[in-house]
């Protein structure tokens, strides 16, 4: 039977992810015919679902130009979410340029440009950072993230001149409080904040740990932070994960505005996935742009 929504995937992970699996039981328990297809699956008629919804694509940082190039190809065959304009703005960092420029406070950010050359224990001398992180512009779950202190210099200038030799990179003061207070990660589903959950740092966890957190309910100083970033957000997102952090040395501040493919913790509640398949099936009747 053809279906009317379809839920994306990779690969690795052809039957998605544990979590996203919830959106696939939920959509069923409503009556909605949905299937899932992997992405780079050259077989796969993506015109034959009326709403196709980005969920396990934890390899498309590793291809982000192929996976481009694949929203691209789908853009005029489906209703895909998130939007083609937000995934493409929020799959390079440099989204948190806009961000910062809108009046949010991010994690002070050295930006580094493709090609360009730079001494890392300079940058850290000028801004006062004992220590740093090391990542690249396209990234998730902290792939290729080095951090940086006294005692590997040399070999975290050779890790951001190998990343800088083929795609843009940044630097940021490594901060205690990932390992101390951890992430709070306020989530959105169809338009509604639905839920919030405790996540640890993806640099000392695994990704399957990531991908369970613990419920929160939020101090309300970090629901109105993000529930501002996610008001400023255009066009809106079928789902967003917003992921704060409160800072002893800099305050409460936007880490990531996760857009594209995040962890959104489903397993938490039926409610919740439920919720989640009702915004998705608001798409199936919205008209026609």
């Amino acid at each position: 039977m053809t279906p009317s929504v379809r839920l994306v995937t990779a690969a690795h992970l052809p039957d998605l992810a544990p979590d996203d699996q919830e959106l696939l039981h939920a959509l069923r328990r409503a009556g909605v015919e949905t299937d899932v297809a992997v992405w780079d699956d050259p077989a796969v008629d993506w015109s034959e679902a009326a709403v196709t919804v980005i969920r396990s694509v934890f390899d498309y940082h590793l291809r982000s130009d192929e996976f481009l190039a694949w929203v691209d190809r789908v853009e005029p065959l489906t209703s895909l979410q998130n939007s083609p304009e937000i995934i493409r703005w929020n799959s390079h960092k440099s989204y948190l340029k806009a961000v910062s420029e809108a009046g949010f406070p991010i994690i002070p950010t050295e930006w580094v440009e493709r090609g360009k050359s730079v001494d890392l224990p300079s940058v850290l001398a000028a801004r006062g950072w004992p220590e740093a992180v090391v990542k690249p512009a396209i990234s998730a779950s902290a792939h290729g993230a080095l951090k940086v202190s006294a005692d590997n210099h040399d070999e975290a200038q050779a890790h951001l001149d190998g990343l800088v030799d083929k795609v843009d990179a940044l630097v940021q003061p490594y901060l205690y409080d990932f390992e101390t207070t951890g992430e709070s990660s306020v989530i959105w589903l169809g338009g509604e904040q639905t839920h919030a959950v405790r996540r640890p740092s993806g640099m000392h966890t695994s990704l399957e740990v990531a991908h369970v957190g613990a419920p929160l309910q939020p101090a309300a100083e970090e629901v109105a932070l993000a529930t501002a970033v996610y008001d400023w957000i255009t066009p809106k997102p079928l789902y967003a994960r917003i992921d704060l952090l409160n800072t002893k040395d800099h305050g409460l501040l936007v880490l990531e505005l996760e857009l594209v493919e995040p962890a959104l913790y489903l397993r938490h509640s039926t409610a919740i996935a439920d919720k989640f398949a009702a915004g998705v099936q608001r798409l199936l009747s919205a008209p026609v742009s």
